[in-house]
């Protein structure tokens, strides 16, 4: 059996917002929905080692973000006024958190978008 590591996180456990984009289409309109919660994570600046050589854009900025609870591919980490697209995920899943990659954006911040 795999030990849990995830106590270790709380430490250095911070409130993030995390945001998830769903793009839908009505009458060949697409239209995106952006729905946003607020997670505890680790946020480090990963190594460029640690990034796979052949995704890496030297132009812009990544993080690792370390979890307990689920991050997926595509969703957004707002960051210091930043929006970062998760890319990536690890394989600590089995030791109790999870760990991603996040690629900066470099566009306008996304915006929960409300039901009228």
């Amino acid at each position: 059996m795999l030990p849990n590591l995830s106590s270790v996180l709380k430490a250095w456990e911070r409130a993030v917002i995390i945001k998830t984009v769903v793009t839908t289409t009505t009458n060949f309109v697409p239209t995106d929905v952006v729905t946003v919660r607020t997670q505890n994570c680790v946020i480090q600046i990963p190594n460029k080692k640690d990034i796979k050589a052949d995704n890496l854009d030297w132009a812009l900025r990544y993080l690792m973000v370390h979890s307990k609870e689920a991050l997926l591919i595509g969703e957004y980490v707002t960051f210091e006024s930043e929006d970062f697209k998760i890319t990536s995920l690890g394989k600590w899943l089995g030791y109790g958190y999870y760990e991603a990659i996040a690629e900066a954006t470099n566009k306008t911040l996304l915006v929960e978008t409300v039901d009228e």
